[in-house]
């Protein structure tokens, strides 16, 4: 990455995702981290509903990455697993 790309990366303002309480369409902006309160002082502007307006927050990642993929690991996967877990005491893998 070249030094004017890496600027232009610096000047990307994160997008804030937000949804309207009356009518429940949702929509995106790209603003300011400073400024991201500022989208829910105006009514909805996807529809003329006149709704409050909210920011929506995302709910973090918790589980298993193989059981929402619905990929088993394979068995060459497995037995590293066990014998990693024959070498360590007191651990907590629990292998299949």
């Amino acid at each position: 990455m070249g030094w004017n790309s890496f600027q232009m990366s610096c000047r990307t303002m994160p997008y804030y995702d937000y949804i309207c309480e009356k009518c429940g369409k949702d929509f995106e902006e790209s603003v300011p981290i400073a400024r991201r309160e500022e989208p829910t002082k105006k009514p909805c502007p996807v529809s003329d509903c006149g709704g409050e307006v909210r920011m929506m927050f995302a709910k973090p990642f918790i589980g298993d990455p193989w059981h929402f993929t619905g990929k088993k690991p394979d068995e060459g996967f497995r037995d590293r697993l066990k014998e990693i877990k024959s070498k360590h005491l007191h651990n907590t893998i629990n292998v299949r």
